[in-house]
């Protein structure tokens, strides 16, 4: 393939991966605690030319989720918390590994049992007494709750972690993020100890997607989408041109 067919290509794949991209970031706007994803791509070296010459192409480096906070949806409910830093709860997955996750959306199943979202343990559990109800959850992310007796009881606290490099964690879907060789050293603590932000209870975290910055991704993809649809028409063109004359 020649030079401007290899370039325009290479501009529609990549062009046509952000379209997807922010598709992606715009139909989750509304899901509590999702973070937008970005492409982030570079040149393509061609090998065979020099360093100091021109690359062809452009392609994808890597796909980064940007772990930006988002603002506070109210629920009332208070069983649900609030990150107000960049840590993660920790949960244990229905596969049994342990996976993180920002949103903080507890619940008590028909056992009583706190679970995170979609009926997910905590890590380490947090365990309650028979009949207990009136959990809640306060800033420091202290549970308590209420006995068969009227008494109030603490039953634990909920701890945070925090990676030196969120960006490279691997996406599980569902919100949920598995530790992988590029995310880094983990850091353990609980809300409001120093190194961790108390939460926010009774709050979820909204969506950090900025509609506005979408859709201006998205119209720079397309237009750059049809420049480069018409670069490779043109080169198809001067090919075909190039090829009649040596006939």
């Amino acid at each position: 393939m020649t030079t401007i067919l290899a370039a325009a290509a290479s501009g529609m794949v990549h062009n046509q991966m952000v379209l997807d991209t922010v598709g992606d970031n715009l139909a989750n706007v509304q899901s509590a605690a999702f973070k937008r994803t970005r492409i982030v791509a570079e040149g393509r070296p061609d090998a065979t030319r020099t360093p100091e010459m021109s690359r062809l192409g452009v392609s994808e480096s890597t796909l980064d989720p940007i772990f930006e906070v988002g603002s506070a949806q109210m629920t009332g409910d208070e069983l649900h918390l609030m990150l107000n830093d960049d840590s993660f709860f920790r949960v244990r997955d229905f596969d049994g590994g342990v996976a993180y996750t920002r949103l903080g959306k507890l619940s008590a199943d028909y056992l009583g049992q706190i679970t995170a979202f979609r009926g997910r343990e905590l890590d380490p559990p947090i365990v309650t007494e028979p009949g207990m109800t009136a959990f809640a959850v306060d800033a420091n992310g202290v549970l308590t709750g209420r006995t068969q007796d009227g008494t109030i009881e603490t039953l634990g606290q909920i701890g945070l972690v925090r990676f030196m490099n969120p960006a490279g964690l691997d996406s599980l879907g569902d919100g949920l993020y598995r530790e992988s060789v590029n995310s880094g050293a983990i850091t353990e603590g609980f809300p409001g100890d120093g190194a961790f932000a108390t939460v926010t209870p009774g709050a979820l975290e909204a969506s950090n997607v900025d509609m506005a910055r979408e859709f201006t991704e998205m119209i720079l993809a397309q237009r750059a989408y049809q420049a480069s649809v018409r670069a490779f028409s043109v080169g198809d063109s001067m090919l075909a041109t190039a090829t009649d004359l040596t006939r």
